[in-house]
């Protein structure tokens, strides 16, 4: 397969003229945007990305919430960080993704955003309760039923947003 096929290396990729560039930052990006008020929740918004988000959205007034599976390494990940709530969640217990869900709608609020970003990757062969394989698991079905269980506090915020994030390992590829 030739780079004109396929779109290893960007070859498919063409710029969309937001006035972004690899060199801009999440504060750039939400510049002049009014989020208070709001209401996100992060999965994995206790390193990597999901960090950068939970603390770029977190200073811009938005009330941040994190599922976390460790809720000590979040807490102590977002230590000083001003309006975020770290709650229990396993993506690959069902019964914990339905304990975080009921959590959060018994607050009454709308939720603007949901980015659905934690993620394994290259993990041994561990299957959850159900028995499906754990990368599958936690990075496909976990968040499918989250996005599911939270659709009334998504609905009633009209113009939420749902992000799900993922990535690529180029070294895989190769």
């Amino acid at each position: 397969m030739t780079n004109s096929s396929n779109n290893y290396n960007g070859a498919l990729q063409r710029p969309v003229n937001s006035g972004f560039d690899a060199a801009s930052t999440a504060t750039d990006v939400i510049k002049g945007l009014n989020l208070h008020g709001k209401a996100a929740i992060i999965t994995g918004g206790y390193s990597g990305i999901g960090l950068e988000a939970a603390k770029t959205l977190a200073n811009a007034g938005v009330a941040v919430y994190i599922p976390a599976r460790s809720r000590e390494k979040a807490e102590n990940n977002l230590a000083g960080i001003p309006n975020v709530t770290v709650l229990e969640m396993d993506l690959m217990d069902p019964a914990s993704i339905d304990a975080f869900a009921e959590q959060f709608l018994a607050l009454n609020r709308p939720l603007d955003m949901l980015i659905n970003n934690a993620g394994v990757m290259w993990t041994p062969l561990r299957r959850d309760a159900r028995g499906y394989e754990s990368q599958f698991s936690t990075n496909h079905l976990g968040h499918f039923q989250l996005t599911a269980r939270l659709w009334p506090a998504i609905k009633s915020a009209k113009n939420a947003r749902i992000v799900n994030v993922s990535s690529w390992d180029i070294t895989w590829h190769q």
